[in-house]
């Protein structure tokens, strides 16, 4: 039974006004997305109506494949490291929830604001990146030569990688015909890809890469003019980059070193990469040795000494990790192989996501593709950015397919 105070006003557009608010805070606020967020999930437990809402739910591959995640995680339990621990991590899942709601409550008329939300608060963001990295404000104690002020330079690479991915749709959308928007779009690009160069997260470059060709080879008939302009584009940027950021240089420098003590010197320790690499070959081992099961959670970090050792590395300096770096093999280590093929599954039921309309198709499967890319090498589904992030855009396009399904194209 509904409260009488619901029945005053419009729960589903009350949602759909927080969503605004939760996009607009997303890229910059912690606090923020916290505060829409425990907002939209009251109002939407108030609202009720489950019988109708659980009906949709079952019906829907994205959701089941997220339950049944949820599902072995509670599972494993009994052979975590500790109850406590696990009971902590699996909570964190509760970002998730967003999805549920987004699913049942989105209005097709608000779609757009909370895309265009999400850019306004990405801009706010690069004011404050770029501020720190000409030293005109300081902010905690962020550095001007990582200038990342609200996250990791990792998960702002990539926040910055698929703006400029949502930037170049509208840029290249023949429907779009206002030449003012089109130069406002054309300016926010440039400032979102150099502000990517300027910090030192590679994962949201190498994305970068991935998500242009994605973006124009699905955007034009004529594939081989496409992927001409989108290797001269990208020559453009990373010929520029190397020249005029000195970040991107030293990180590119790094790199370079990293892989040729990897391959020449055995030496994994120098670079984030091949310390990826090592810790990539230890996971993979101690999975081999839990298949089926996995590890629980908690104790595939508790192993990575033993498994460093048994491999050769250096162990007291891999157990400074606190995990493996590769969300799907972190799934794997914890609840075994059902888990990895569930995590295959979530990215599946994404991906096969059908749309009436060729700019959410591309800006799904770009979604998509990115956040793989992220995952591969980074704990994913268990920080806060990274899941806050899939909750919003997972559920915007899960929503927005089934909308566009039933009725005409947005």
């Amino acid at each position: 039974m509904q409260l009488t105070i619901i029945k005053n006003f419009d729960a589903n557009k009350t949602i759909n006004y927080l969503l605004i608010g939760y996009a607009f805070t997303l890229p910059f606020t912690k606090a923020g997305v916290n505060i829409f967020e425990t907002l939209i999930l009251l109002i939407w437990l108030i609202q009720g109506s489950w019988k109708e809402k659980f009906q949709l739910y079952k019906a829907n591959l994205l959701i089941v494949s997220l339950a049944l995640l949820m599902l072995l995680y509670t599972l494993s339990i009994p052979w975590a490291s500790s109850t406590i621990f696990a009971l902590n991590y699996i909570e964190k899942f509760r970002h998730f929830l967003i999805i549920l709601v987004i699913y049942s409550a989105l209005d097709k008329a608000f779609i757009k604001h909370i895309f265009s939300a999400f850019l306004i608060g990405m801009f706010l963001s690069e004011i404050m990146s770029y501020g720190i990295f000409f030293e005109l404000w300081h902010y905690k104690n962020v550095l001007p030569s990582d200038p990342s002020p609200f996250m990791s330079h990792v998960d702002y690479s990539v926040f910055l990688a698929f703006t400029s991915i949502l930037l170049l749709t509208r840029l290249i959308d023949t429907q779009e015909k206002n030449l003012k928007l089109k130069v406002a779009y054309a300016l926010f690009f440039l400032s979102a890809t150099s502000n990517l160069f300027i910090n030192g997260g590679r994962t949201g470059q190498i994305t970068l890469i991935v998500l242009i060709y994605v973006s124009i080879l699905l955007s034009f008939k004529q594939k081989i003019r496409a992927f001409l302009a989108s290797t001269l584009l990208l020559i453009t940027i990373f010929t520029l980059a190397y020249n005029y950021s000195p970040n991107f240089k030293v990180r590119i420098t790094q790199a370079e070193k990293g892989i040729e003590n990897m391959i020449y010197h055995n030496n994994y320790t120098t670079d984030g990469f091949n310390q990826r690499v090592s810790l990539w070959i230890v996971g993979l081992d101690n999975f081999s040795d839990h298949f089926f099961l996995g590890n629980g959670i908690g104790n595939d970090v508790k192993e990575i000494q033993y498994y460093a050792k048994k491999n050769g590395f250096n162990p007291q300096f891999l157990s400074l990790f606190a995990d493996n770096h590769n969300m799907f093999l972190i799934v794997a280590l914890q609840i075994g192989i059902l888990g990895l093929l569930t995590m295959f599954l979530i990215f599946y039921a994404i991906f096969r996501l059908p749309f009436r309309s060729n700019r959410y198709r591309i800006l799904n499967l770009t979604f998509i593709v990115g956040f793989f890319l992220w995952s591969f090498g980074n704990t994913t589904f268990h920080t806060m950015n990274p899941m806050i992030f899939f909750a919003l855009f997972a559920g915007l396009f899960n929503a927005i397919s089934t909308i566009q399904t039933k009725e005409e194209p947005l």
